[in-house]
């Protein structure tokens, strides 16, 4: 529906047929009654040379952002369970602030600690145990990141970025027990269209507890990692939320 908002925008910008020969219509006439000096001559010469420069610029724009978007494919998974994520194609726009305004401590958190933050888990013995962000003066965490089963899994406290960039574009959201969950996904290397590894990523937040996630892979893949995050995002719901106040420093 975007697109085709988007295209009827365009095609009311253009002339139409009938437009056309009035315009070159006028234009013989006044050529007729007036003749042509050199000025004419040249502004004869210039005016088709304006409108395509007009037109190429207007239909790289249209184009340009057709395809880096709006014309981008969307990619839905439906779980055995009945609920449907839609991952959209989004991009990032800026950076986000990592910076704490108060002073930070950190530490190697131990598996029972991992456990309680996050019940549903498992970490490989590959991976290791992640190290957590605290707050020097309350030792309450602030942040923790980790990869499990190639996931990667950021939480934070809620209010705090998530990531280091921002993110926006065609993203969706759909509500699972409560929990409005957005999900979308980026192309791994946007600046080399010929690379086909894409990043899909779900996002939500429960308390104060804040959670992204990642997947990458090639996108003939698709459909495979598209329901392994979404199964994992519905089991970090309803199998034991994860909670960053179940440890402290």
């Amino acid at each position: 529906m975007k697109n085709d908002m988007m295209i009827a925008s365009w095609d009311r910008i253009l002339p139409d047929e009938a437009a056309n020969e009035r315009m070159l219509s006028n234009i013989m006439e006044y050529h007729k009654k007036y003749g042509t000096s050199s000025a004419a001559k040249t502004v004869k010469k210039l005016l088709p040379l304006a409108a395509c420069f007009v037109l190429a610029i207007a239909a790289a724009a249209f184009w340009g952002i057709r395809n880096d978007l709006f014309g981008a494919k969307s990619y839905t998974v439906t779980l055995e369970s009945g609920e449907s994520f839609v991952y959209g194609r989004t991009k990032a726009i800026g950076e986000a602030c990592y910076a704490y305004e108060y002073e930070v401590t950190e530490r190697q958190l131990t598996a029972d600690e991992l456990r309680e933050i996050l019940p549903t888990i498992e970490l490989s013995d590959a991976n290791g145990l992640p190290h957590a962000v605290f707050k020097a003066e309350t030792g309450e965490m602030e942040r923790i990141g980790l990869i499990a089963d190639d996931i990667h899994i950021n939480l934070a406290r809620k209010g705090l970025p998530l990531t280091d960039v921002i993110i926006s574009g065609n993203e969706s959201t759909a509500e699972i027990n409560g929990v409005t969950v957005k999900t979308g996904y980026s192309r791994a290397n946007p600046n080399r269209p010929e690379s086909r590894r894409l990043v899909f990523f779900s996002e939500f937040t429960i308390d104060e507890t804040s959670v992204y996630l990642e997947l990458a892979g090639d996108e003939k893949e698709s459909v495979q990692l598209t329901k392994k995050l979404s199964e994992t995002v519905l089991a970090m719901i309803n199998g034991g939320a994860p909670d960053i106040n179940a440890v402290k420093y």
